[in-house]
């Protein structure tokens, strides 16, 4: 089973149509919504057999806290982490979790993201234009996967094996940014497989939440990125957001096709 973890703070509507998304599009799995201090709390929308567990916190710990908790819990063997202002598109859980016996982390590629992972595809303006487009995507990048030393979390994969060896997120990433790369790079470290999924795309709104916390006073984010980064390069050296890519011999290629998929 998929056990499917959005940390949320506040953004009631965007949440529920993250939701919504992920109902329509995804079979075989649990939702653990954790919200962190929410006014009014959140309540989940109804999710037919879908089971859902909602995590609540009286104050906004940062999303660190809140996916350890949300994993601790998780009844599935596959964990996905989800941003609640992403909306994910036909056959994107069947397809990045198929690929956990090669990578033990994996993430799609989407419009709003740093480094690799971003891509400018077809235009969309709704929903079904949207699944169109990533179907089209789909389809023109079948199989191509792409061994990086990090994916950006807004929608990361792994086995939930993975945590329970590798241990939780750094919870000293308050409120966030940082905190998946710092666990995909101990991933490396002990020999594991990082892989960002080129034929898998999600639309990614970006930094709401951030941009929330900037917008009601509680945090500086330039500070917080700034504090961040220079405790990520004292961890895993200078520079460390220039090194997504992995380096190759001449001849040789980034890319993996993986052809046999169960979707």
């Amino acid at each position: 089973m998929i056990s499917i973890v959005i940390p949320i703070f506040n953004q009631h509507a965007m949440t529920a149509e993250c939701i919504n998304a992920i109902r329509e599009h995804t079979q075989g799995f649990e939702l653990i919504i954790v919200d962190n201090g929410s006014e009014p709390v959140f309540k989940p929308p109804f999710m037919g057999f879908a089971e859902t567990t909602l995590i609540r916190n009286e104050e906004n710990k940062g999303f660190p806290v809140a996916v350890n908790q949300g994993i601790r819990v998780a009844k599935g063997d596959v964990i996905i982490l989800l941003n609640n202002d992403v909306f994910v598109t036909p056959r994107w859980a069947d397809r990045l979790a198929s690929l956990l016996d090669e990578f033990s982390i994996v993430g799609p590629m989407a419009n709003y993201c740093s480094g690799l992972q971003g891509i400018t595809i077809g235009c969309y303006e709704n929903i079904d234009e949207l699944n169109k487009q990533a179907e089209i995507m789909a389809e023109e990048h079948e199989g191509m996967v792409e061994e990086v030393n990090y994916v950006i979390g807004f929608c990361m994969v792994f086995k939930k094996s993975l945590f329970d060896e590798l241990g939780p997120f750094d919870e000293s990433f308050w409120p966030c940014s940082g905190e998946e790369v710092d666990f995909c790079l101990k991933a490396r470290k002990a020999g594991y497989k990082v892989g960002i999924v080129h034929d898998v795309y999600v639309h990614h709104e970006g930094s709401q939440t951030f941009g929330d916390l900037v917008k009601a006073g509680q945090i500086d984010y330039m500070k917080v990125c700034t504090r961040n980064e220079k405790y990520l390069a004292e961890k895993w050296g200078a520079n460390f957001w220039d090194k997504q890519k992995i380096e190759r011999e001449e001849n040789g290629s980034d890319f993996n096709d993986v052809d046999a998929r169960d979707c």
